[in-house]
């Protein structure tokens, strides 16, 4: 059965929190127990952290496979799913900074090698149309490839560029500058990445990323995680069932800059953290695209108001694992909660709890 594709859920909750001191240890690894029975999730894992990257709490609860009675860790890495995007729009970013690539680069710019072959209607869509889902992208590659693709010898940057080189050749399938959430875009966007990473001395995208953006030694990876925690999905005769690690235990590893990554909680925060002081790139990924009607910038979902005031966030699903992101500027606080399986209680479960864990552990808003 084909996997459901990779998502974008972001809803936040709006009850009013009553603001709290920070939660005790025990009563945070209690409250994320109390939510993952409730929810009826496997494990479920949460962590804040502050504008200066320090871990104001972290704690998991529930086991790595459903029926193996081997408990979820702390440092174990979660699949980030669509979460993966923010990501892929922040090295873009830092390679601006660098001289490597430069903010509005149109299409043409942005994969010359196809340029001659290209529609003439994407001419002008820029590396931002594609960032923020209004470059005229389908939605996703066409059901034949999601089933073929994990058997292809070709190279994921291979793949990325016949994707890029057949939708690009055609008129674009959505109104330019209109919204369609589309992985297809930020796979189009992703093999652009692929044609810096080469001029780098890296071998593609996810080479890139994993030299440029993030430490080595903190659990980045691409793909389910190698070891520890696994996804899960609904087994033939009901309950969830552990995924294991091989190449159906995710999307095709050629959808990665649209959200295949893995990270250990702990790093995962540190790394946006960095957006609750934003510099200049960080400031215009965060920035409503097109103009300040949007709700959504470059790869992050805009709310004006919360419970615990301005928020940004997204949340990612490859149907196996959740994992959802909350930055609060107001608040001083990002927050991550993720879970091995996917259920649209657990997706109400998780934004619930991050807003919860905000209250407790962030600044209050100021009137």
């Amino acid at each position: 059965m084909l996997k459901c594709l990779v998502t974008f859920l972001f809803a936040l909750a709006l009850a009013m929190p009553a603001w709290s001191e920070s939660m005790s240890p025990e009563d945070l690894t209690a409250k994320l127990e109390t939510v993952r029975d409730k929810a009826g999730l496997v494990a479920l894992g949460a962590v804040v952290a502050d504008a200066d990257g320090q871990i104001l709490a972290l704690a998991v609860t529930g086991d790595r496979v459903r029926g193996k009675g081997d408990a979820a860790q702390p440092d174990d890495a979660w699949h980030i799913g669509s979460n993966t995007k923010m990501l892929t729009a922040l090295l873009y970013g830092r390679l601006v900074e660098r001289g490597e690539a430069r903010w509005g680069a149109t299409l043409p710019e942005l994969l010359p090698d196809l340029a001659d072959e290209m529609d003439a209607a994407w001419s002008d869509i820029t590396i931002e149309d594609l960032l923020a889902h209004r470059s005229g992208m389908a939605a996703n590659p066409g059901v034949t490839w999601f089933l073929t693709s994990r058997a292809s010898s070709n190279t994921v940057e291979a793949q990325r560029t016949s994707l890029a080189r057949a939708a690009l050749a055609k008129p674009p399938k959505t109104e330019p500058g209109s919204f369609t959430y589309s992985n297809y875009g930020y796979m189009v966007a992703g093999a652009a990445l692929d044609r810096i990473a080469e001029r780098m001395g890296h071998e593609n995208y996810e080479s890139l990323f994993l030299a440029e953006l993030v430490p080595s030694g903190e659990g980045w990876g691409f793909g389910p995680p190698p070891e520890g925690i696994e996804g899960h999905r609904k087994g033939l005769f009901g309950g969830l069932k552990g995924q294991g690690a091989g190449l159906d235990a995710d999307n095709p590893p050629a959808l990665a800059p649209a959200g295949t990554l893995h990270v250990p909680l702990e790093a995962h925060a540190r790394l946006l953290s960095r957006f609750l002081t934003p510099d200049e790139t960080v400031a215009k990924l965060l920035m409503p695209y097109p103009d300040e009607a949007s709700d959504y910038a470059l790869g992050w979902g805009v709310v004006s108001d919360s419970p615990s005031g301005a928020a940004l966030g997204h949340s990612g699903s490859n149907t196996m694992w959740l994992s959802t992101v909350r930055l609060y500027p107001d608040a001083g606080v990002v927050v991550i909660v993720n879970t091995n399986s996917f259920s649209e209680k657990g997706v109400q479960a998780l934004n619930g709890l991050a807003e919860d864990l905000a209250a407790a552990y962030g600044a209050a808003p100021q009137d």
